[in-house]
């Protein structure tokens, strides 16, 4: 018998209904597994948010805490005025502070690799003291130390140059030993006056009678007046001496600067007989300046005769005077061998001399006079058409002599 259409449907429809049940209640499960996984998927990424918020923080943090010491260690390198100088394991340049850039001459860094290089400071060496010759001219006195950075504290490791300028130190050491010799010197000439003043006068004395009773064409006067010459020339460096260990009494005055340098002038030609082999020249300048006129003009006279003894055949020995603002520059130019750089700063001291027959005393009382009108001596290189050596001494207008106790 035949079944009719709808039963048949009706059969098969409670044949898949089972199988459509298990399907969606899987399906159900699985959605609410993959919910539940979005959920802690969701709350994960959300706690992960929060603590990448808080490193990302902690590192601006320090971020800004590193600026801050770099700025700072920056702004302590800029400050010291020790010259540091890193290198790296290569021996490169790869930090100089300004102080090492002034000390080296150089405006960058870049440059400071080649004025190393150029000294030999790049190298590793125990602490010594080098001297560095600046473009213009002056010495300067490093003191050089180096530090190594082991590998463990910088990737490749590194070196660091420590350059100490000493030059004023190491002027005021020469400062102190010049103080000392003079000590030394006063000392010295107070004895040497009492002992050597009273014979000498009698010398010079008789001497001095001998050439006035002496016929004018012998040769016992000729041998009395080099006995006087002689004589006279003991006395002006006792007279030295005295001026380093008691300046004397303040006596200050108006002077003419043209008229003083004539003076000193006629006083050399007079006693010189190879006078006519200089030409001293004065430069006229119309100046006046309030000094002591005796010590003054002993400071020029030797000034004068050093620059003729520079020029033993003869020469050019010339005097001019310049006003600079509220004080006067007498210069003393002359047409010698000059001063070498390298003895500028010692031919000012007592004893120093670069001659046999010289005492060492013309200079530095030039200089102590200088210095007892509140002003200095300096010694450079004549310019012009004179290509010797050229003192300059300082003097204020309006003088207050400072004289020592």
């Amino acid at each position: 018998m035949k079944l009719p259409a709808s039963s048949t449907k009706s059969r098969a429809a409670d044949r898949t209904h089972p199988v459509l049940s298990r399907a969606m209640e899987r399906f159900e499960g699985l959605s609410r597994d993959l919910l539940q996984s979005y959920t802690a998927l969701e709350q994960r990424a959300a706690h992960v948010e929060r603590e990448l918020a808080q490193t990302n923080r902690d590192l601006a943090s320090k971020v800004t805490e590193l600026d801050r010491v770099t700025r700072e260690l920056e702004t302590l390198l800029a400050a010291l005025p020790t010259g540091v100088v890193v290198l790296g394991a290569d021996g490169s340049v790869t930090r100089a502070n300004p102080a090492a850039l002034a000390i080296l001459d150089c405006t960058r860094a870049e440059e400071a690799q080649g004025s190393l290089e150029q000294r030999s400071l790049d190298t590793a060496v125990p602490p010594r003291h080098v001297r560095l010759d600046g473009r213009d001219g002056a010495n300067r006195w490093i003191s050089v130390r180096t530090a190594e950075v082991p590998p463990s504290e910088c990737e490749a490791g590194a070196r660091v140059l420590l350059l100490d300028d000493q030059t004023e130190v190491r002027r005021l050491d020469e400062r102190v030993h010049t103080l000392d010799k003079m000590c030394a010197l006063g000392t010295l000439a107070a004895g040497v006056a009492h002992e050597i003043r009273n014979p000498l006068s009698a010398v010079l004395g008789f001497a001095s009678l001998l050439c006035r009773e002496l016929p004018d064409d012998s040769r016992s006067r000729r041998w009395a007046q080099l006995i006087e010459r002689g004589a006279l020339e003991t006395d002006e460096i006792v007279t030295g001496l005295l001026t380093f260990a008691r300046p004397g009494a303040k006596s200050v005055e108006s002077v003419d600067i043209d008229g003083l340098v004539e003076e000193v002038f006629e006083s050399l030609r007079g006693r010189r007989d190879d006078a006519h082999l200089w030409k001293l020249e004065c430069m006229p300048s119309g100046l006046s300046v309030e000094c002591d006129r005796v010590k003054l003009r002993q400071a020029l006279r030797n000034l004068v005769a050093n620059g003729i003894e520079a020029q033993p055949k003869g020469g050019v020995v010339r005097v001019r005077a310049v006003l600079e603002r509220d004080s006067i520059a007498l210069t003393v130019c002359d047409n010698g061998p000059g001063v070498p750089a390298e003895i500028r700063s010692r031919v000012l001291e007592p004893f120093y001399t670069t001659r046999a027959e010289g005492t060492g005393l013309g200079l530095a009382l030039a200089h102590t006079v200088a210095q007892l009108h509140g002003g200095r001596l300096e010694v450079t290189q004549a310019a012009g058409d004179l290509h010797g050596a050229c003192f300059v001494l300082h003097l204020s207008r309006n003088c207050q002599i400072d004289l020592p106790r």
